[in-house]
Formats: structure tokens, sequence, C-alpha cells
């Protein structure tokens, strides 16, 4: 018998998260790269870091295969983090929290009869 831990563990891993620092994707040249590059990798959730955009272009990261765009919008051009899930994920997606800062997205992830959180978060070595 497998214990619930490997069972769990197998799930999350079957999942593909990926955890990025962009530095900044107000380009558009460089978003379609990095949308590619998640892509290709099988992506199912993507935390992205310092994406720089406001809430109005956070719209343009929805693309053929991203089903859902959580973000705290960059604050004067600085930080900014948003979540992608793929339009495949095989689970729900609930979001708790973020902040007006650029800086956290907490959501809640349910798949099957498993529940977790997901945070995103954006913490430069000095303040803004």
């Amino acid at each position: 018998k497998q214990c619930w831990v490997e069972i769990v563990w197998a799930m999350v891993r079957s999942l593909q998260i990926v955890s990025w620092n962009v530095g900044g994707i107000t380009s558009p040249v460089k978003r379609y790269k990095i949308l590619q590059a998640l892509q290709r990798r099988g992506t199912m959730i993507a935390c992205l870091q310092e994406t720089r955009l406001s809430r109005l272009e956070h719209l343009k990261l929805r693309t053929k295969w991203v089903g859902e765009v959580h973000q705290s919008p960059a604050s004067h051009g600085k930080g900014g983090v948003a979540i992608l899930i793929h339009k495949s994920f095989p689970g729900q997606v609930k979001l708790l929290h973020h902040d007006d800062f650029g800086r956290l997205v907490l959501l809640e992830v349910t798949m099957q009869s498993l529940a977790f959180l997901l945070l995103v978060c954006y913490a430069p070595n000095q303040y803004d």
C-alpha cells in the first residue's frame, strides 16, 4: 500500500507548477516568449513575480492556454505578481486574498479530496 503522502506528492508533482521572477513583462515580445516557454513545459500553474503590469495589462496574459489569471498589479511600475492557471487544470481554484501593492496573491486549490494553499509573493531585498 502507498501511504497518503506518496499519493499527494505524486499528484502535486504531476501539476507542473513553475515559479518565475520574470523581471518585468511589459514588452509584448518578452511576454510572448515567457508564455511560450511555460506552454512548452506543460505548465499547469505559473507563479510570476515582478510582472510590473497594471491591472488592465494583466489581461494581456490571457492566451489560448491560460484559463485564469489571479493578480496583484504593480504599484508605480514596481512589483506585480500573478498566478496563471491552465484551462485544463483538473481542480478548483478560489482567490482568498491579493494585496494592493503588487506583492502577493493567495489561492485555495482543491484537487479531488486534496486542498492546499498556493501563495505567490514578491519580496525585494529593500523596500520600494
